[in-house]
């Protein structure tokens, strides 16, 4: 058994890792008295005495370096937590700042980082090392964890167990999920970001091509950001060019349709903020800065991932006449423009990227292999994991609002759009009160969770949303596997109902599906929600399956790997992303064959690992496991 000593010299704390043993070996040492007394002093006594006593044994530990093991590791752990006075860790990163950064405390990851540097680096001893050790202690120490992974990967294999304790191995986790949150996707096609972020956008900055989609409640349009040229030339005007490139027009502007909210910016934003939650950068065009810190404050903000829609601006405009306007949605329009319009002159407008469909017309379109069947279904788990670990609830999955850029047939990307019904309340978080019938629980009935559907109102009854969004994408899943969601009408008006179905009447997904994954969509749609995996579990289940060691997944595994196996193998992981991490995007792309040949991986590929090692926590991976061994041994 260890303890923490805190001595007090000159007025600062010093803090050693000893054992009782070496506590009694050094006061014997100091005081010549026997070991038999110290047994029978009480702990008030033998902390005076430690105190007392504290700089000779501060002084012999400087001069001497023949204690144990955890002496060393405690002075190293001394002088990390000194360092962080002084030291300054900042970072530029493209996935949002807080990512993966929420669970595991700092202090922990420096204690270990700092740990694993002196313990990895010293054991390079060959005579051309030294000006690299140097160099590689002062990249760590200092943002660059590139090194960090190569050195500790070799030290885990060579067996040598210098990482204990679960803790530690926790703070390299830390370390992964810092280093990857670090990184720095470069492509030669990438949006600058930038140039949202240094002045505002309005409808004259724009460009229009042809209406993408309209739905009940907006209408978005392919656009582009007009060039300088263009804005000298007419500033006023909106152009509608009868284009459909998506190179050339690489953004889509959702127009909300207002008919009841007053045309002002303080109004709109007030009653739609729910489309702004993953929102980069909000704008309006008459200047109510005070406002829009107000409401960021009171409202929450959902950090930029890749599995979430990416929208890049918020602003609030007039409507203007666009291509198609008066045949797609004359009630929405203001008289101005359209005499039997009801809508009002100013609403809500989103600048995002443009993607190339939808989920539900890729499924109607083309029939995806089992493997694109896989990745999309871990985007989705990873995106609702993403929502739900900021305590936000979309409240509305369905197919039609999840987004896919195909630019990687084999690899589509997708992300989450369509926020307007989300749950983002910093007070209650997942939890909303239900005292009446008038409290909205949400869009999409069918997809609604059992516990929402069937929860009734009263003073104390509450709407839990936590793991909601996780069964509606559940039921998603069978159609991303190919078969009909059970949960919608068919020609026959064959369904089963959220608020009455029983788990066995959920009908078998195909055979050619995992029988992981059909048994994680089945604990996902148990009518307890007690019982289903968490949202971050649930999508560790997809991630091992995909990228972890086949030998894991086999039903004769009859024992889970050790902490030191799963850190070896995010190490691997994190050292093939950080490598990959600073070439171009052409660089991804492969076709078919080499994809089935087991050879370089897509760019979405890429961003699913890393979203994977954002998060990467070792209780959820081995939660994870237990799952994955549970259903190898039980089915």
């Amino acid at each position: 058994m260890s303890t923490i000593v805190s001595v007090v010299i000159n007025k600062k704390y010093v803090i050693f890792l000893l054992s009782i043993k070496q506590i009694k070996t050094f006061l014997y040492t100091l005081r010549g008295e026997k070991i038999d007394i110290w047994y029978k002093m009480s702990l008030r006594a033998l902390g005076t005495r430690l105190i007392k006593h504290g700089t000779v044994l501060i002084r012999n530990t400087g001069k001497t370096r023949e204690f144990n093991t955890k002496t060393i590791i405690a002075e190293k752990i001394n002088a990390t937590v000194s360092s962080t006075s002084t030291s300054n860790f900042t970072s530029n990163q493209v996935i949002p700042r807080r990512f993966g950064l929420r669970n595991v405390g700092i202090q922990i990851g420096l204690q270990a980082r700092r740990i694993l540097i002196d313990n990895v680096l010293n054991r390079v001893t060959n005579s051309l090392a030294a000006d690299l050790r140097k160099k590689a202690a002062r990249r760590i120490l200092y943002g660059d964890s590139g090194p960090f992974f190569a050195l500790v990967g070799v030290s885990l294999a060579s067996g040598t167990g210098i990482l204990t304790k679960e803790e530690e191995l926790e703070g390299v986790c830390w370390e992964i999920r810092e280093a990857v949150s670090k990184m720095k996707w470069n492509f030669q096609d990438i949006i600058d970001e930038k140039q949202f972020e240094n002045s505002p956008i309005n409808l004259e900055n724009l460009s229009f091509g042809k209406p993408l989609a309209k739905g009940s409640n907006a209408v978005v349009y392919a656009t582009n950001i007009k060039t300088e040229t263009n804005q000298q030339d007419d500033q006023l005007s909106i152009s509608t060019e009868d284009h459909d490139d998506i190179n050339q027009f690489p953004f889509a502007l959702k127009m909300m349709f207002n008919y009841d909210i007053q045309s002002s910016a303080m109004a709109i934003l007030n009653a739609m903020y729910r489309e702004t939650v993953p929102a980069r950068v909000y704008y309006n065009n008459l200047g109510i800065s005070e406002w829009e810190i107000d409401l960021a404050k009171r409202n929450k903000h959902l950090p930029p991932h890749p599995n979430i829609v990416t929208i890049y601006s918020v602003f609030t405009d007039f409507i203007p006449e666009l291509q198609d306007c008066r045949g797609l949605y004359p009630a929405a329009l203001p008289k101005r423009i359209h005499p039997e319009g009801v809508g009002r002159n100013m609403s809500l407008f989103l600048l995002m990227k443009r993607y190339n469909t939808s989920l539900e017309h890729f499924l109607q379109e083309s029939t995806p292999s089992l493997r694109t069947s896989i990745l999309l279904f871990t985007q989705l788990l990873e995106g609702v994991a993403h929502i739900n670990s900021y305590n936000i609830a979309h409240r509305d999955l369905k197919s039609d609002n999840l987004l896919l850029d195909t630019t990687e047939p084999e690899a589509p990307m997708l992300v989450i759009s369509d926020f307007g019904c989300c749950l983002a309340d910093k007070t209650n978080g997942l939890s909303l009160p239900y005292s009446s019938y008038d409290v909205d629980k949400g869009g999409n009935t069918a997809l609604m969770a059992p516990e929402i559907m069937c929860q009734v109102p009263g003073t104390f009854s509450v709407l839990n949303y936590s793991k909601s969004d996780l069964w509606a994408a559940a039921t998603i899943g069978y159609e991303i596997f190919g078969t009909k969601n059970p949960f919608y009408k068919d020609e026959r008006n064959n369904y089963l109902r959220s608020a009455t179905y029983k788990e066995e009447n959920l009908p078998p997904m195909p055979d050619d599906v995992p029988l992981i994954f059909k048994m994680l969509i089945k604990n996902l749609l148990q009518r307890n929600p007690s019982k289903r995996l968490n949202s971050e579990v649930a999508a560790n289940v997809c991630q091992i399956y995909l990228w972890a060691p086949s030998v894991w997944l086999k039903p004769e595994s009859a024992k889970l790997p050790s902490s030191t196996e799963i850190l070896q193998w995010l190490l691997s992981l994190t050292t093939k992303v950080l490598c990959q991490g600073r070439i171009n995007k052409s660089f991804y792309k492969s076709d078919k064959s080499d994809l089935e040949k087991g050879g370089r991986r897509t760019y979405p590929e890429y961003l699913l690992i890393s979203s994977f090692l954002l998060r990467a926590k070792l209780s959820n991976i081995k939660a994870a496991l237990a799952f994955i061994q549970d259903v190898n041994q039980n089915y």
